[in-house]
């Protein structure tokens, strides 16, 4: 978690489904109520590819920036709940990638119910690190929750803390690893390096 991605968002209808109307319904439902590859917990960026138009994407609202790689940050300007508000624009990863979790649903190795499951278990973990973080005092809600769990650790451990502060931060720590662990066994798995 917290790495520069270079992958967003599954693309809600891939060419494998397109022949199996109810998968493709059931994927739509599933990713609809995750959001995760776009809301910041999984990816801290975006690297645009080849064919995207940087301009195009700029002017839909995407805080494009750099020269190479080119990339906009997460969480996504373009997420609205969980859905896409630029979905028939979206850059090229986001109509490519579908993360562990939707490929195994795609493929019968995991039903419906437990897919959605684990979903709601990974949202919750999400927003327990963002509430821990709240209390202690990190509010930034348009940087990736990485980011912002590196930028609390590093001034929590730069400075003497009393006792609650320090407790609410074991349990950060703990949640935040919990939900990492999860991340990377069920949506998206750390590349090797």
């Amino acid at each position: 978690m917290g790495r520069v991605a270079s992958h967003l968002p599954s693309s809600y209808v891939s060419r494998v489904e397109s022949n199996n109307p109810k998968l493709t319904l059931a994927a739509e439902e599933l990713c609809l109520k995750c959001g995760l590859c776009c809301d910041g917990v999984i990816f801290a960026d975006v690297r645009l590819q080849r064919g995207d138009r940087a301009e195009h994407l700029k002017a839909l609202g995407l805080p494009v920036t750099g020269s190479r790689p080119v990339v906009f940050a997460q969480p996504c300007a373009a997420l609205e709940g969980c859905r896409c508000r630029i979905y028939n624009d979206r850059p090229r990863y986001c109509r490519e990638f579908d993360c562990l979790l939707l490929k195994r649903f795609k493929a019968g190795k995991i039903g419906g119910r437990a897919a959605h499951q684990l979903v709601a278990t990974a949202r919750g973990q999400a927003e327990r690190v963002r509430e821990l973080l709240s209390r202690l005092g990190e509010r930034d809600e348009k940087a990736p929750l990485a980011t912002r769990f590196r930028r609390t650790a590093k001034r929590l451990e730069q400075n003497a803390q009393g006792d609650k502060t320090a407790r609410t931060y074991g349990e950060l720590t703990l949640a935040f690893h919990d939900l990492s662990l999860l991340l990377s066994e069920t949506f998206y798995p750390a590349p090797c390096e």
